[in-house]
């Protein structure tokens, strides 16, 4: 790739999570055992969620238990033995058959069990299983294994610019398509290269790796047009519930300058440290960045994080971020209409308000300016902090903004942006934003509170936008269950 090291000029490097798992490696706590019959396991079944293909899955955990008052050995026995799905692991010893497996008396063990599924060549879901066998004192008892999984088209890095990994998925001047056939696993970052274009089919799922990402280099174009019905999703490949609430399991998209629109159309974003990332590196190539009918959720940094880019946003939600779910900043031309900025971020204490402009960005001991224009429109902005937006800008670059015919939650006053038929400090009364359900409620104040904009016909449904229309992504349809 041409000119990476621009990179480090503009970026302090890629930031990312790490959730460290404390790992019980002793006895369990004693309580009262039972003395009838043979071991006691925690669970008759072991069952995996869904894990991708040739990757170890996360490790599942089997608690064995003697209730006897004197110590037994059992031998450990997975039926499928060496040619099984699955492998066991007991106080440090691997292996398909472990014998003579001591358990002291009223106490238990750890059996450690993963699941590793090979490609098969099909695309569809497959379900794997066996039996892990326990034999003591001449009495056989069995625990179930359950696992199911997918093939899926890996993508690992194979290059390297200082420390960030990646791999080229589209080159320059070639037209990559990412059909929906199977998943996409990525491991560092799957970088569209200058004049290469990426096209993401409808439908189709992109899991992510920590740390990984996507990359649309400068030159490179995106296309990523999903449907209401079949959504483009990106998230993190872990897939344990537990995961579910590691709001940094990835970095980002991350999308820099061009000469062809990037356009993301119907794409679900989750679990990343920053969903979107659109800057620019060296100089305007007059492309912009079309985002609409979009969900953003769920990121332990930020949603959107805009530098000095020209965006078109419309009908998209952006939700339960740990800093902004908006952040424009270093200049920019930003036309957001129509959009749900909801942020009760449930994971701890946020500090940010939702929605930050400003026309400068120090990175280290260097800040850089550009101008900045921003317009808001029929948008709907609330959160659980009394400011839920704020501005800083510098006399030494221009900066317009203005935010008018909306919904916006702040206790302050910005004179020179909030325009008019702005409700400030009223709740858009949500469905139920904990449990991330952003339609409107039959007496939301947003319903016909907009203003009608040709442009804008429909919204995040489908539905048609009457005139005046509601305010956020979507419209009020009486006894029709809005969608996320």
């Amino acid at each position: 790739m041409r000119s990476m090291s621009t990179l480090y000029k503009y970026v302090g490097g890629v930031l990312a999570a790490v959730l460290l798992l404390p790992l019980l490696l002793g006895s369990c706590r004693k309580e009262p055992l039972s003395e009838e019959g043979g071991l006691r396991f925690s669970s008759e079944i072991v069952a995996f969620d869904t894990v991708f293909t040739s990757i170890t899955s996360v490790t599942e955990r089997l608690v064995v238990t003697n209730p006897s008052n004197r110590e037994v050995t059992t031998d450990v026995l997975l039926g499928g033995g060496s040619q099984s799905y699955f492998s066991v692991n007991v106080n440090g010893r691997p292996g398909p058959s472990l014998r003579e497996v001591r358990i002291p008396a009223r106490d238990s063990i750890f059996v450690f069990v993963k699941v590793n599924i090979h490609p098969n060549g099909q695309d569809t879901p497959l379900l794997v299983a066996d039996t892990l066998h326990f034999l003591t004192d001449g009495v056989r008892q069995q625990v179930q294994l359950v696992a199911s999984g997918q093939d899926a088209h890996f993508i690992v890095a194979d290059s390297r610019v200082g420390s960030l990994p990646y791999k080229i998925v589209a080159g320059e001047g070639e037209h990559t398509v990412w059909k929906n056939d199977k998943p996409y696993v990525i491991y560092g970052y799957a970088v569209v290269d200058s004049t290469g274009r990426l096209d993401i089919e409808p439908g189709v799922r992109v899991y992510v790796h920590k740390e990984g990402g996507l990359w649309v280099y400068k030159g490179g174009c995106l296309k990523a047009h999903g449907t209401l019905q079949d959504p483009i999703v990106f998230q993190g490949d872990r897939l344990e519930s537990f995961f579910q609430k590691d709001y940094a399991q990835w970095s980002r998209i991350w999308i820099n300058e061009g000469t062809e629109d990037n356009e993301m159309d119907y794409v679900i974003i989750r679990n990343a440290f920053i969903g979107i990332q659109a800057e620019i590196l060296d100089g305007d190539m007059g492309n912009r960045l079309v985002l609409s009918n979009s969900v953003i959720e769920k990121s332990s940094g930020i949603g959107f994080f805009g530098r000095g880019y020209r965006v078109e946003a419309y009908n998209n939600v952006f939700s339960d971020c740990g800093q902004y779910a908006l952040a424009l900043v270093q200049g920019g031309d930003y036309h957001f209409v129509h959009n749900t900025v909801c942020n009760y971020y449930s994971l701890g204490v946020r500090k940010s308000p939702s929605v930050f402009f400003s026309n400068y960005y120090d990175v280290g001991d260097i800040r850089y300016l550009s101008d900045f224009k921003a317009e808001f429109v029929n948008n709907a902005i609330y959160g659980n902090l009394a400011r839920e937006f704020s501005c800083s800008h510098l006399p030494q670059a221009s900066f317009q903004a203005s935010i008018h015919d909306g919904i916006l939650r702040c206790d302050t006053v910005y004179a020179d942006i909030f325009g008019d038929n702005l409700q400030r400090d009223k709740d858009p009364k949500l469905e139920d934003v904990r449990a991330g359900k952003y339609g409107l409620t039959a007496n939301s104040p947003c319903i016909g509170a907009g203003r009608y904009l040709s442009a804008y016909p429909t919204d995040r449904n489908g539905n048609p936008r009457p005139d005046p229309p509601a305010l956020g992504a979507y419209e009020y349809v009486p006894d029709n269950s809005q969608r996320k």
